[in-house]
């Protein structure tokens, strides 16, 4: 069987910029949330009335999935365009990298912030998130993250899918107990009480929670913590499937990935072909198209540039695009050639969307009093990294033998061998999970412990570079074949 992994954690590191001691003197201590009382070294919340709500909601779910007026599927065009507004912005930053990262962990750690947000930096993390509250309601934004949490952690699918919140909390700040319910009630955050002043063990803390709910994926996700945070707000999604018709592990090959036009590294391609291999498929002027299912009711989207073309898709790829794409798809016999892959990356969200217009809350303009009670806090670090692994796993699946049969007319050849956009989709949430621009083919990385590819810094030219540090320049040219 084949099985794909993905993983994404979105951190947020709020900290006071003033003096975050005004205003908590004796008189209005009880303004406040006690932490002492009100959470623990572990999560505060009785979660015993919460999950019978949520199978209560499983039950009905169950009978309107296919119900257009689902709450996640209101928001889910507003993702849409966000996911691609964020790629082209980090394709922009870095094209010299490969490119990974869950949109939706982002976008739902920002949302969740937002319940604190005031004055103009709420109206800034709105509008980052493409939503337009002409259009829909902060109400129905928050049902539908609230709904797609749901959803995500939907144990009734064949494909393994989860996501959360947690907030770590200073001991030494006080959080308003009225952030603190609706990120209980609308963003089913856990919450934990946090020693900032103690770094190593604050870090080992948020580590351990991460690696636990990542299934092992990230076990160092943070090198270094600031002592003086008054929370850390986190993140995760969780996905693991299996494809639908798995490739036969004994046609996989190795083979030349085209970097660059002078940088050709190997490659493990694997491969269906003859009547093996039946996909939906769209040629079109500018990219090759290929969607592969997975099990469970989510599918991939392994778009090919043309020669030439890798900047012209990357700047017109958009929901309208997509759409398109799909309507030209058809379903037919091809001989495909993937590569294996697994890797790994860290974006720095505050360098990225404050070129998207989301300034003050990284700034000592900041309104977080929703959060605070006072506007004396902003978000210092905001990280975001992601891994995914592309390999196989298990037995083969008894349906595929190691005989090949080649049709009448010989099919048309598939082989991603140079620079490709790669997306998963959830039919049942509508939305888009991850997505990636693979540059280098040849950088595998153990899936237990995943090396993090900064995205950052100019790669070396050598086509002899280790697996785990071949950084080299994507092609945005023609390649030869």
């Amino acid at each position: 069987m084949r099985v794909f992994v993905f993983f994404g954690v979105t951190l947020l590191f709020v900290l006071a910029f003033a003096d975050h001691h005004k205003g908590h003197n004796k008189d209005n201590k009880d303004d406040h949330h006690d932490h002492k009382d009100d959470h623990d070294d572990h999560d505060h919340h009785d979660h015993k009335d919460e999950k019978s709500k949520t199978g209560e909601h499983h039950d009905k779910m169950h009978h309107h999935h296919h119900n257009e007026s689902l709450p996640c599927h209101k928001i889910a065009p507003y993702n849409s365009k966000f996911a691609f507004d964020l790629y082209r912005q980090v394709a922009l930053d870095h094209p010299s990298e490969n490119i990974v990262f869950s949109p939706v962990s982002i976008s739902t750690a920002f949302a969740f912030l937002s319940l604190g947000a005031k004055a103009q930096t709420h109206k800034q993390i709105i509008e980052a998130l493409s939503f337009n509250t002409s259009e829909i309601s902060e109400e129905d934004i928050h049902k539908g993250f609230h709904h797609l949490l749901h959803l995500l952690n939907d144990v009734d699918r064949e494909l393994k899918l989860s996501g959360g919140n947690a907030l770590f909390i200073s001991k030494e700040h006080k959080i308003l107990q009225t952030f603190l319910d609706e990120a209980k009630t609308r963003y089913h955050s856990e919450a934990f009480s946090t020693d900032f002043k103690n770094t190593e063990e604050a870090k080992k803390q948020i580590n351990s929670y991460v690696e636990k709910n990542t299934h092992g994926k990230f076990a160092e996700m943070l090198d270094s913590i600031d002592q003086d945070a008054i929370f850390v707000l986190i993140n995760y999604i969780y996905f693991k499937a299996k494809w639908e018709n798995p490739f036969n592990s004994e046609w996989t090959k190795e083979g030349d990935f085209h970097v660059n036009e002078n940088t050709t590294v190997k490659a493990s391609f694997m491969s269906r072909t003859g009547i093996t291999g039946m996909y939906n498929v769209a040629f079109n002027d500018d990219a090759t198209v290929v969607s592969i299912p997975y099990k469970g009711g989510a599918n991939a989207l392994f778009i090919l540039p043309n020669e030439g073309k890798l900047s012209e898709v990357e700047n017109n790829f958009n929901t309208e695009k997509i759409k398109i794409w799909k309507k030209s798809m058809h379903k037919r016999l091809v001989d495909l050639f993937l590569p294996k892959f697994s890797i790994s990356g860290t974006i720095n969200l505050k360098e990225t969307l404050t070129k998207m217009g989301l300034v003050d809350v990284f700034s000592n303009t900041a309104d977080l009093s929703g959060i605070t009670g006072d506007a004396d806090s902003k978000i210092s670090k905001a990280i975001h990294k992601a891994a995914i692994s592309v390999n196989e796993k298990g037995t083969e699946a008894a349906a595929v033998t190691a005989l090949e049969i080649i049709p009448m007319m010989l099919p048309p050849r598939i082989h991603f061998s140079r620079p490709f956009i790669f997306s998963i989709y959830d039919h049942k949430s509508k939305s888009l999970l991850f997505r990636e621009e693979l540059c280098n083919a040849s950088v595998r990385i153990s899936e237990s412990q995943p090396q993090m590819l900064p995205l950052s810094g100019q790669r070396s030219t050598s086509s002899n570079c280790p697996l785990t540090d071949c950084r080299v320049t994507c092609q945005r040219g023609g390649i030869p074949h």
